[in-house]
């Protein structure tokens, strides 16, 4: 009985802890807020994630890019020697890209933040990624592996870069993003063939076609679409959505295998080999070009399948979880891949702007802010572990997570500025 109790008081002071932990940190962060709020002129209206998203984004200039040889990110923090000093390769680079993208929306309507990402970051990290840009052995200009003119060039890598060069086109109108984005789309038209029906290789020289590869090349030419009302574009995203349907989507829960193969690189009619590993990214992208294709075209059949693969990503890539910081149970995304938990959640964004579902926007959500507020964020430097649960020790993170990180934070406050 007294152990019992003992017990019982132990368990009410811990609780106590971590609720007076919480609201300090929730205390903290709204002085902040408020702080910055009154230098915006709009005290009270800045969104929580944007100061989050905000605060990391300083945090990775800092440790990752800051001081760097050529003014590219480094791959890691701590920063290590290595292959261009350490520096990032085009994904991690793109990731970090990706998330100032994010962050450049998110502060639409809060002139103190637009002028200073304006000013920072527009040129610098503009000039940054351009660095990558090759025409190895004479072929199409594209971002390659490295700054060399001899690196290879993946096609998926490009497509991310592309992407988010239209976002910034329809967010400023200024031409040099849509310049750069048909750049990227030349160069993914050298990745496609009829071989084993279309598709798109995952880079030069590869005979492997990938969901990673065709899928975002379904969203990057239904925005491309969007931004220039070009039929061609329309069509192409049309064609890559559907053969990627047909030729790697699972048909008994609607996700998405990785690619496909021939087993005879020298014979077009040979079995084709599926490679039915499954990733979040890649049940993403399918539910983002979806939900693009029905805006455009309205066919019903588009939004059911965006609302299929929704469903099935959800129920396979998240899991129940009590949050004591919170205070409350609710799915939150299995430990996995941070960056690809990003892309995933871009083709969410997309169906919710539709359908109005807060299921799946929600769960990223509490899972961002529990991270925020637990120890998955280093007090020291903000970086956020890759479980987002927190309770793990890391003493290395990448700029591929942390940018991806940053991307979720200022996705989230885009919503919460438009009230969604």
């Amino acid at each position: 009985m007294r152990n019992s109790t003992f017990i019982s008081l132990i368990t009410v002071l811990f609780s106590s802890f971590i609720m007076l932990s919480c609201s300090k940190d929730i205390a903290e962060e709204k002085t902040f807020n408020e702080k910055f709020a009154f230098k915006a002129g709009k005290a009270g209206d800045i969104p929580m994630f944007l100061t989050r998203a905000d605060t990391l984004m300083s945090s990775i200039t800092t440790l990752y890019l800051d001081g760097m040889p050529r003014d590219i990110w480094s791959s890691n923090y701590p920063r290590t020697d290595g292959y261009w000093d350490g520096a990032a390769v085009i994904w991690g680079h793109g990731a970090a890209f990706s998330g100032y993208a994010a962050l450049r929306e998110a502060a639409e309507g809060f002139p103190a933040y637009k002028s200073r990402y304006e000013s920072d970051y527009d040129d610098r990290l503009l000039t940054a990624i351009d660095q990558f840009r090759n025409t190895r052995d004479g072929g199409a200009e594209a971002y390659a592996v490295y700054p060399g003119d001899g690196d290879e060039r993946y096609f998926d890598d490009n497509i991310w870069i592309g992407i988010d060069m239209l976002d910034l086109y329809e967010l400023t109108n200024d031409s040099k993003y849509l310049d750069r984005a048909e750049l990227v789309w030349n160069f993914i038209l050298t990745g496609t063939d009829d071989i084993m029906g279309g598709g798109v290789y995952w880079k030069e020289g590869s005979m492997s076609k990938h969901t990673c590869s065709t899928a975002p090349a379904a969203v990057l030419a239904a925005k491309l679409y969007l931004a220039t009302n070009e039929e061609h574009y329309l069509t192409s995203a049309e064609d890559l959505y559907a053969w990627c349907k047909e030729m790697l989507q699972d048909p008994n829960d609607y996700l998405y295998w990785d690619n496909v193969r021939l087993s005879d690189e020298d014979d077009p009619d040979s079995e084709i080999i599926v490679s039915e590993e499954k990733y979040t990214y890649n049940s993403g992208q399918p539910i983002q070009a979806a939900s693009l294709l029905y805006t455009i075209t309205q066919d019903p059949q588009y939004l059911t399948d965006a609302q299929n693969i929704a469903e099935a990503a959800y129920n396979k890539w998240f899991i129940s979880f009590q949050s004591d910081i919170l205070g409350e149970t609710f799915q939150v995304l299995e430990p996995g891949h941070v960056w690809f938990q990003a892309i995933m959640f871009r083709g969410y964004i997309e169906l919710y702007k539709i359908d109005h579902n807060r299921t799946y926007i929600t769960a990223y959500e509490k899972t961002l802010t529990h991270a925020w507020l637990s120890d998955c964020r280093n007090e020291e430097t903000h970086l956020l572990n890759g479980d987002f649960r927190g309770g793990t020790n890391q003493d290395s993170w990448e700029i591929l997570h942390e940018g991806a990180c940053v991307e979720m934070l200022a996705r989230l406050a885009a919503l919460e500025r438009d009230g969604m």
